[in-house]
């Protein structure tokens, strides 16, 4: 159960990361029309990502409970928490990778090898404290490590880890969607004009 605990939040930021990355680059045709921004078609790409992993993850839970098996969370305040700044920080990464998709071609490469990384490096498939301290010191400065251990701590009573800051995923959350804003507000002419 408890790498299907650090898969939930791995695939929230991934997907929603990812799929705005295509944003502006496959929707041309509807950026030329006056109303549509590309600040529209990115945010539109993340909400449609998003809601069918909140629904898996709800369909899972319901799925487990009804078999009989012990899968309801300990605080549902603090998973729901965690998956909302999860899905916030993917769309900020989302609309930099939109950005950057449209400047470098070939950025949704880079992107996709990034994220394998983060697949290892985050603590999906084991718990961060059966790692020596220097080598988990070193993944602490991966804010998806915070979000998978946020959201296992509010499964878990038993696992409170000390290394577990949820100021520094929010904070990262906030820097990336100002940075992603900042970015599609700053270059929206460039966005918009046709492939």
């Amino acid at each position: 159960m408890r790498h299907n605990t650090g898969l939930i939040p791995y695939h929230v930021f991934v997907h929603t990361s990812t799929s705005m990355t295509y944003a502006v680059t496959s929707n041309g045709s509807l950026l030329q029309l006056p109303p549509v921004k590309p600040f529209d078609v990115i945010l539109a790409r993340g909400l449609l990502e998003f809601a069918p992993d909140l629904v898996v993850a709800v369909s899972l839970l319901a799925g487990f409970a009804a078999a009989g098996i012990p899968a309801m969370p300990a605080d549902l305040s603090s998973i729901s928490t965690a998956l909302v700044v999860t899905a916030l920080f993917g769309c900020g990464v989302g609309f930099i990778n939109a950005v950057v998709q449209t400047l470098f071609r070939s950025w949704d490469k880079l992107w996709n090898n990034a994220t394998r990384l983060l697949y290892f490096l985050s603590g999906i498939f084991y718990v961060p404290g059966m790692m020596p301290d220097w080598a988990r010191d070193i993944l602490a400065w991966n804010p998806l490590l915070h979000a998978i251990d946020w959201f296992r701590a509010g499964f878990f009573t038993t696992y409170q880890p000390h290394w577990l800051d949820r100021r520094y995923l929010a904070t990262a959350a906030v820097v990336a969607l100002l940075a992603g804003l900042a970015l599609e507000r700053g270059l929206r002419r460039r966005l918009s004009e046709p492939v």
